[in-house]
């Protein structure tokens, strides 16, 4: 009898190791892919960037998909964290995705891994309803924004572990929108200060409204994570060390509950 329970719990680690171990891939890692190849941004070099970030913090190894639109469960499986950087807004840049391709992220999520929505995704898939539930916060009719420029970000969540650590606030150059269609159960993490003397020089006028506007957010959806951040407009943005600390950070919440990722020395609040 004893020797079957042992053949039995040896089965059950191969059975184990089979589906946590995929062949190629660093078992050390976290598993993120990142969905994009059409955006009204240059998504290849900023992709890159994104990249470079996730990698340097020795949390990721990381891969690219140009071309996600008709992607099934069996293209997320072993993934922890699915990133998007990937737009059909308003069906000028990519197609929207079948839905094959939304329920292998819907499925991902309902497997307990993560989602992050990055910038120009908020944008994404104005017919799919289920995707403004998902990510928490989209950009819809009324969305808008007034001219890039320089503002503080304030840390309104500081015992989340995204941002735990991090300054109480923060100087970011991007794009500020306002009028994103928020969803409830969600909890933001960061706001901004929209300025309303920032307006465009052309009719009609864009200002800031005056309000606080949510710049990054999570929450938990079908089982899963998934961390927003509407900041990283261009190189500037995405190069910045709170945007790198709170992508990366964001990224590693959303795959696993857990932040081990410590802030880069110059944004620590001993400084």
């Amino acid at each position: 009898m004893q020797w079957k329970i042992i053949a039995a719990a040896l089965l059950a680690a191969a059975a184990d190791t089979q589906t946590t171990a995929v062949p190629g891939r660093d078992a050390t890692r976290l598993q993120a892919l990142i969905l994009t190849g059409y955006n009204m941004h240059p998504w290849r070099p900023m992709t890159e960037v994104l990249r470079q970030h996730l990698e340097a913090s020795g949390r990721f190894e990381v891969r690219i998909n140009e071309e996600p639109a008709g992607i099934g469960q069996e293209t997320l499986n072993g993934y922890d964290v699915v990133i998007l950087n990937y737009t059909n807004y308003l069906g000028r840049f990519g197609p929207t995705f079948p839905d094959r391709s939304r329920m292998a992220l819907l499925d991902h999520l309902k497997r307990g891994k993560g989602l992050v929505a990055y910038h120009a995704s908020l944008s994404s898939f104005a017919e799919w309803p289920e995707y403004e539930r998902m990510i928490g916060g989209a950009w819809r009719t009324g969305s808008k924004h007034a001219p890039y420029h320089t503002f503080r970000v304030e840390i309104v969540a500081p015992e989340h572990p995204i941002v735990a650590g991090l300054p109480a606030s923060f100087m970011q150059s991007d794009e500020l929108n306002q009028g994103l269609h928020m969803q409830k159960d969600i909890a933001i993490l960061a706001t901004a200060f929209d300025d309303p003397n920032n307006c465009t020089e052309r009719e009609p006028k864009v200002c800031g409204s005056g309000k606080q506007q949510p710049v990054m957010w999570a929450s938990t959806y079908g089982g899963g994570r998934v961390f927003t951040t509407a900041l990283g407009h261009d190189m500037v943005s995405i190069k910045s060390a709170p945007f790198i600390a709170t992508f990366v950070r964001g990224a590693e919440w959303a795959a696993t509950g857990k932040v081990t990722i410590a802030p880069p020395a110059e944004l620590t609040t001993s400084k």
